[in-house]
């Protein structure tokens, strides 16, 4: 199945942190929206965390 992720990464002054969100927009045809979110004070961690989080859902798509 296809699986498009569509990545929003802001920094919040307020609380000195990188937040992003990344929404799975499709499973197998099934529109299915699946959220996962983090912060991290460091732009390259907040990075890795997303990255981090892609190589899950695709493992995850692989054992299906």
């Amino acid at each position: 199945g296809l699986v498009k992720m569509k990545i929003n990464l802001w920094y919040s002054k307020s609380m000195g942190q990188w937040r992003w969100t990344l929404s799975e927009e499709f499973r197998n045809g099934v529109a299915k929206i699946e959220q996962h979110s983090g912060q991290q004070p460091m732009l390259r961690d907040a990075m890795n965390d997303v990255a981090n989080t892609v190589e899950y859902i695709l493992e995850k798509e692989k054992t299906k």
